[in-house]
């Protein structure tokens, strides 16, 4: 969404306002974003959306990202357009015999993130992985990570964008983000 000089970002309220500094009545993102977007907390309730999602993100294992969704250490946000989920970006922490990386931490949540394909192209992915990591910051978490195809070139960049590092992977990537001191990571 392209700012004009009637609203401005409040970062006290996370949300827009206008030049009396009201806050605006959605919460819509500081990215450019299809112009109706609008951001709001995963919760318990959305298990059918955070499932229909998980299938955009990973086609061949799905459940691992929404079985049992809104288990302890689940957090995620929905983007809506027009008052429709256009995607989604989650995390959960995972047991140490269920981490799909050596890399992997059970204090770090692994992220999964899918834009419709109908939204995709406009920057929602990017705005939902950037709510996605404050969540996280506000939680205390000191890391986030993800695995990435290394054909997927598009996901890759806004990942490496938003400050994911490559932590180990030849065709499959295992990717962290650090964001409090404390959540580094080992380089290979």
């Amino acid at each position: 969404m392209r700012l004009s000089t009637q609203s401005s970002w409040n970062v006290q309220t996370r949300g827009f306002t206008n030049v009396d500094h009201q806050p605006l009545a959605t919460r819509s993102s500081r990215w450019q974003t299809s112009p109706m977007a609008s951001f709001r907390a995963a919760t318990r309730d959305d298990f059918v959306t955070i499932e229909r999602f998980a299938r955009l993100a990973s086609r061949c294992n799905a459940a691992r990202y929404s079985e049992h969704w809104g288990r302890w250490g689940d957090f995620g946000v929905i983007a809506e357009t027009h008052g429709q989920p256009s995607g989604a970006a989650w995390a959960r922490l995972f047991p140490w015999n269920d981490l799909r990386d050596p890399c992997g931490s059970p204090e770090f949540p692994e992220v999964a993130i899918a834009v419709d394909p109908a939204s995709r192209g406009r920057g929602l992915g990017t705005a939902l992985l950037r709510e996605l990591v404050t969540e996280a910051d506000k939680l205390g978490y000191l890391a986030l990570d993800l695995s990435v195809d290394i054909s997927n070139l598009a996901a890759m960049a806004v990942y490496t964008k938003l400050g994911f590092k490559r932590i180990d992977g030849e065709t499959r990537l295992w990717m962290r983000a650090t964001i409090r001191e404390g959540g580094a990571c080992r380089n290979p």
